[in-house]
């Protein structure tokens, strides 16, 4: 069963760890804080559903430890392994709902930032984080259009 736990944003161990991850190792001390306090650590077991595909939320998740399968009407079509691998930024751009399911291939360690919160926030930099998750998702976004252009390609160039 999923546990979730919250994040100190002043524990000097908390904000080395987030460092750790790629997306959020540039990031100043101010910065970094107001990203943990929007932030939950969540575990899940084998098996156990991080997404399921038509649900709405306001989560998207950096993959700490684990390994994921993405599913789209309930056909594998990726697995999600790597260190700060980025998943569920899409429903965050455009508010559609889920448009796969990701489950957890063996013990999974996540962060997941609440997007939802930004509205909530009161700090001077909600902007900037904001902006820095974007930049992030339009990386995201332009490495997975790059992938997709190259098996298009592959498979327009094995038709003809």
């Amino acid at each position: 069963m999923m546990k979730e736990l919250e994040f100190d944003p002043t524990n000097a161990e908390t904000l080395a760890q987030f460092r750790k991850i790629p997306a959020f190792s540039s990031l100043d001390e101010k910065l970094i804080q107001e990203v943990v306090a929007m932030s939950r650590m969540r575990k899940y077991e084998p098996d156990e559903f991080l997404i399921r595909e038509g649900e709405y939320d306001a989560k998207v998740f950096f993959l700490v430890k684990g390994e994921l399968r993405i599913t789209h009407n309930g056909v594998e079509v990726g697995i999600i392994r790597r260190l700060g691998d980025v998943f569920g930024e899409m429903g965050i751009i455009d508010g559609s709902p889920r448009s796969a399911s990701i489950q957890a291939l063996s013990p999974t360690l996540c962060v997941a930032v609440d997007a939802s919160l930004f509205d909530r926030q009161a700090l001077n930099d909600t902007f900037t984080v904001q902006a820095i998750l974007y930049r992030i998702f339009c990386e995201v976004l332009a490495v997975r259009l790059r992938e997709m252009d190259k098996k298009l390609s592959e498979l327009t160039a094995k038709q003809g």
